[in-house]
């Protein structure tokens, strides 16, 4: 069937729900059983995670001089911060005998330090001082991955070939870093699915009607993938008490780990939208919301927290609704399509850039998926 996109009369021939659809009936009720299907078994494409910048913390959340454990990307990884700000993500362990430097470890000056031996790393990777030693080995080396700081976050890079330096940069969006703006409003949820089935929501308009109960299928003015980035501008009628608001959503894709949704027609939020694997069979989706103020008065600020609120306490209660799904689809390579359906087909092919070979965390998965036949017995 085709992807291209469909006319929204086709789709106003679907039933409206004068109260909740099923699948908020069980989002609220919570506590959903989730598939006993491993990863593999549900996403047999998934044997690769996709490289791009990806989220490992907000800005404010690391102090200097502190040390962090962190499990992302089926591994261990150490985060910290040196005296002179630079924050650093790098692979857990030493090369010296193999302590977890993030338990334990320490910074001192612009360096971590290996709780067992007091060997010492620089932001790089390098080994800095042996304090038993006149010398330091300069062929030992902790893998780091490039950091950058953005938009409040502290983001790395993550490419299975170490010698990939980044291939796009994410924009530092100051415009909503001002007193017009609220603070952020954070929301995070562990979901049992990769990255890719999460985003095929973008190019699947048809589900916000059928399992979100909006008032109308968005009407999609642009969807567009680009190299490494995707943007959809669309128009949309939200359901409020009062009856459909006209809107807006507007969306920018930096690769598989990050973007920013605009909204407006109710009041102007946005949200950043971090989605990082936590291992093969669970994915870290955060979203962090922010409201543009309708003044500074004590009114228009108590107005502005109350409608903002409601704003997103409604696209909260989105992802729980889709999160029932998440935690029980599996990936169908050759999708029986209508004509209405949305480009996921196009969405995949864009997609499908961002799986590299060359992880050993990622050795097995295809052999698991593939298992050596049986010897045949002789006769």
């Amino acid at each position: 069937m085709s992807d291209e996109p469909f006319s929204t009369s086709v789709v106003s021939r679907i039933r409206s729900f004068d109260g909740e659809t099923p699948l908020q009936v069980l989002a609220r009720q919570g506590d959903i059983p989730r598939t006993d299907m491993t990863s593999l078994e549900r996403f047999p494409y998934y044997t690769a995670f996709p490289f791009a910048w990806y989220v490992v913390c907000f800005s404010d959340e690391l102090a200097a001089g502190e040390v962090r454990p962190v499990r992302l990307l089926a591994r261990d990884l150490v985060l910290w911060r040196g005296h002179d700000g630079e924050a650093h993500v790098m692979d857990a362990y030493c090369p010296h005998l193999g302590a977890n430097l993030a338990i334990g470890g320490r910074v001192e000056g612009n360096d971590l330090v290996c709780p067992y031996h007091w060997w010492r790393w620089n932001g790089d990777g390098a080994n800095t001082h042996i304090p038993y030693s006149d010398r330091t080995n300069g062929r030992a080396r902790v893998h780091a991955y490039p950091v950058i700081e953005r938009n409040g976050f502290v983001l790395f890079w993550y490419h299975p070939d170490p010698r990939v330096e980044p291939l796009w940069d994410i924009p530092q969006l100051d415009a909503y870093f001002t007193d017009d703006w609220t603070e952020f409003k954070p929301a995070d949820w562990t979901v049992r699915c990769p990255w890719q089935e999460l985003a095929e929501n973008a190019p699947d308009y048809i589900h916000l009607r059928t399992v979100h109960g909006a008032a109308t299928v968005p009407e999609v003015e642009d969807l567009g993938f680009d190299r490494y980035t995707s943007r959809l501008r669309a128009r949309v009628d939200f359901s409020t008490p009062r009856g459909p608001t006209t809107g807006r959503i507007d969306t920018d894709g930096y690769g598989p780990g990050f973007g920013i949704a605009r909204f407006s027609g109710i009041i102007d939020t946005i949200f950043f939208a971090a989605t990082t694997p936590i291992d093969w069979e669970h994915t870290w989706s955060l979203k962090a919301y922010k409201v543009h103020k309708l003044g500074s008065d004590e009114e228009s600020l108590a107005r502005t927290h109350r409608v903002g609120e409601a704003l997103i306490c409604d696209l909260r209660k989105q992802m729980a609704e889709d999160n029932v799904i998440f935690d029980n689809k599996i990936h169908v390579p050759s999708p029986a399509l209508a004509d209405a359906d949305g480009p996921i087909l196009r969405f995949r092919r864009w997609a499908s850039q961002f799986y590299a070979p060359g992880d050993p965390h990622a050795a097995g998965r295809l052999s698991a998926m593939n298992p050596p036949a049986e010897p045949q017995e002789q006769r």
